[in-house]
C-alpha cells in the first residue's frame, strides 16, 4: 500500500505525533539533560517540571509505570521535548508542521542526546501518531475501521469498544489502539471527541551505543515513519480514506 498512501490529508485528523528513544543510563537524565539541551537549543524555550517529579527516584526506578515517565518538559518553538530519567520524546505541537520539520526536530535533539554522553546503552525507540475521528463527522465509528470483531457470537457494530492490539511486521511492533469514544485536550485549550486511532511504532535494540543509533539514523527514521503511516491508513476502510479527502502525489 505504500505506493499508494496520500502525501496529505484535507480532513486532518491528527492530534499528536511523538519520537521517542528508551535507554539506560547510570546518571538519570532528568537531572543533566534539560539544562543541557536548554542551552543547546535557539528561539523562544521553557522548562517545566511534572509532578512525577517529586517522587524519589528509587520509587520511579521500581515502577515500570514510571521509569520511563518523563519528568520535566522543555516547550521549544513547534516542539515540546520530555525528558526522563531513561527515556527522551519529541512531540509536534498541534496543528501538525509535516515530516520534514518534524523529522530534523527529532534528528537535532536526538544529537543533543549524544553530545551529553550519558546514554549506556539504547533499548528502543518509537514513532507514534495518534489521530481523532469527530463524532459528529463520523457517528458510524466501526465502520470506518478495516476490521471486524465477534465475541460471544456477537459481532462489533457501533457499541462502545476499546481495543489494543500489537502487530509485528518488517522487525518492528505496531501497538495499535482504538477507542470508540475519547477526548483529546491539546495544547491550545482546544477539545476534540471521538473515534481514537493510535499507532505505536516501535524497534526494540538490543542495547545498542548512541553511535550505533546515530549510524544512518535518517533513513532508520523515515523506514519507521513510513510503517508507522502505512499501518494507519490500513486500519481503515477506503471510504473512511476517501472522507478525509486525501491528496496523492
Amino acid at each position: 500500500m505504500a505506493n499508494s498512501l496520500p502525501k496529505k490529508l484535507t480532513k486532518e485528523p491528527l492530534i499528536d505525533a511523538i519520537f521517542e528513544v528508551r535507554f539506560s543510563s547510570k546518571i538519570p537524565a532528568a537531572t543533566i539533560l534539560p539544562g543541557f539541551l536548554f542551552n543547546k537549543l535557539e528561539g523562544d524555550k521553557a522548562i517545566n517540571q511534572f509532578p512525577v517529579a517529586q517522587l524519589p527516584k528509587q520509587v520511579r526506578d521500581a515502577d515500570p509505570n514510571l521509569k520511563y515517565a518523563p519528568i520535566s518538559n522543555i516547550d521549544w518553538t513547534r516542539f515540546f521535548i520530555n525528558i526522563g530519567d531513561h527515556s527522551l520524546s519529541v512531540s509536534c505541537k498541534y496543528p501538525y508542521s509535516g515530516w520534514s520539520n518534524f523529522k530534523d526536530a527529532i534528528v537535532r535533539i536526538v544529537n543533543t542526546l549524544a553530545e551529553c554522553k550519558i546514554v549506556d546503552a539504547v533499548e528502543r525507540y518509537s514513532m507514534k501518531y495518534i489521530d481523532i475521528f469527530p463524532t459528529s463527522e463520523y457517528p458510524e465509528k466501526f465502520s470506518m475501521l478495516n476490521s471486524s470483531v465477534t465475541l460471544a457470537g456477537h459481532t462489533l457494530l457501533n457499541e462502545s469498544f476499546q481495543l489494543r492490539i500489537e502487530i509485528p511486521k518488517d522487525g518492528l511492533i505496531h501497538a495499535v489502539q482504538l477507542a470508540s469514544s475519547a477526548q483529546a485536550a491539546l495544547h491550545t485549550g482546544e477539545a476534540k471527541e471521538g473515534l481514537i486511532v493510535d499507532v505505536d511504532t516501535i524497534s526494540m535494540q538490543n542495547s545498542i551505543s548512541m553511535d550505533e543509533l546515530l549510524d544512518d539514523f535518517s533513513n532508520k527514521l523515515d523506514f519507521i515513519h513510513l510503517a508507522n503511516k502505512t499501518m494507519f491508513f490500513d486500519c481503515l476502510t477506503p471510504e473512511a480514506i476517501q472522507a478525509l479527502e486525501p491528496i496523492y502525489e
